[in-house]
C-alpha cells in the first residue's frame, strides 16, 4: 500500500505541473520548455489513477479515491469506467446524489450498460424513490431481458409501492432465470405471507433455506410455523437460531428495511413475546444496539 501511495503522489505532482503549465501559457518565456503530454498519455495516466483509486476503495479510503478519480476525469472525461468507479466510491461515501450524477455521465457515454441502470435503481430505492427505480430497472431489462438481478430489483421496487401482484410476478421471473437466487425465492415467500397464502409461503422459505442457511428465511419459516401451529417447538428453535445468526432481525425497523410486510412483522412480535424466546430476544436487542 505504501508503494501505491508513493505512486499517487507522483501522479499528483505530474497533474499539478501539467495544470500549472496550461494556466500559465502566456508566461512560457519564464520557464524552460516542457513537452505537453499526448492524448494517449493522458488516457493512460487517467486509467492508472483509476486503478489506484480502486485499491483505495478496497481499503475503504473512499474520500481519497473520489479526489483521485475527479483528477483522472480532468484528464479524460470520456472514460466511462472512471465515472462508474467514481459512482461506486460516492455510494460507499454515502454521497448518493453525486453518485447518480456520475452514473448518468457513464450512461451518456455508453447507454447499453445494464449494470449501471441497476445500480442507479438501488440508489433510488435507498432514496425512497421507487417509481424512478422502476424506470431505471426497466431500462436495464430492455438491454438484458434475462437479468435475475433486474427482476429481483423490480420486485423490491414494487413492494415499496405496495403492488404485491407485480412484485410476486417479478420475483418469480427472477427465480425462474436463476433457481439458486434464494433472495428472490425468499421474497416470494414474504409476498405470499402478506397475501395469507401460508402454505406456499412455507414452501418458499424452506426452498430458500436449502440454498442458503441465512437468518432471514430461517426466521420467516419460524414465523409461518408459529402462525400455523402456534406453540410449535420447531418454530421456537428456528427463531432462536436465526436471531443468534443475525440479531438485527429482532428490530421492526430492520425488518422493514428488508421489505418485510406489516403482517409478518406483527407475527414476529407475537413470536418474540413467547416465554421461551425471552432470553434470546433480550440478547439480540443488546447485540444489535
Amino acid at each position: 500500500m505504501k508503494k501505491n501511495i508513493q505512486a499517487i503522489y507522483k501522479i499528483l505532482v505530474f497533474l499539478i505541473i501539467f495544470e500549472f503549465i496550461l494556466i500559465n501559457k502566456e508566461s512560457k518565456s519564464f520557464f524552460p520548455k516542457i513537452n505537453e503530454p499526448t492524448q494517449n498519455e493522458l488516457k493512460y495516466t487517467s486509467k492508472q489513477i483509476g486503478k489506484t483509486a480502486i485499491q483505495l476503495i478496497q481499503f475503504n479510503q473512499n474520500d481519497e479515491a473520489i479526489k483521485l478519480l475527479k483528477l483522472a476525469l480532468k484528464l479524460n472525461r470520456k472514460e466511462k469506467d472512471l465515472w462508474i468507479i467514481l459512482g461506486e466510491a460516492q455510494i460507499r461515501a454515502n454521497k448518493k446524489y453525486e453518485a447518480l450524477y456520475s452514473l448518468n455521465e457513464a450512461i451518456n457515454l455508453k447507454p447499453r450498460e445494464e449494470s449501471v441502470y441497476f445500480t442507479k435503481a438501488s440508489l433510488y430505492m435507498d432514496l425512497n424513490q421507487p417509481e424512478k427505480a422502476k424506470i431505471s430497472i426497466k431500462n436495464g431489462l430492455e438491454i438484458n431481458k434475462n437479468s435475475d438481478r433486474g427482476y429481483f430489483q423490480l420486485g423490491n421496487a414494487s413492494i415499496m409501492l405496495n403492488d404485491y401482484n407485480s412484485a410476486l410476478s417479478a420475483f418469480r421471473k427472477s427465480s425462474k432465470i436463476n433457481s439458486q437466487f434464494w433472495q428472490s425465492i425468499n421474497n416470494e415467500g414474504l409476498i405470499l405471507y402478506e397475501l395469507d397464502n401460508y402454505k406456499e409461503a412455507l414452501s418458499k422459505f424452506k426452498s430458500a433455506l436449502k440454498i442458503s442457511n441465512d437468518a432471514e428465511p430461517m426466521l420467516a419459516l419460524a414465523i409461518v410455523l408459529f402462525t400455523t401451529s402456534n406453540n410449535s417447538i420447531e418454530s421456537i428453535n428456528l427463531a432462536k437460531k436465526a436471531l443468534k445468526l443475525n440479531p438485527q432481525y429482532v428490530s421492526t425497523e430492520y425488518q422493514a428495511k428488508q421489505l418485510w410486510g406489516e403482517k409478518i412483522q406483527k407475527s414476529a412480535k407475537l413470536l418474540f413475546k413467547k416465554q421461551e424466546m425471552k432470553n434470546v430476544v433480550r440478547e439480540a436487542y443488546e447485540k444489535s444496539q
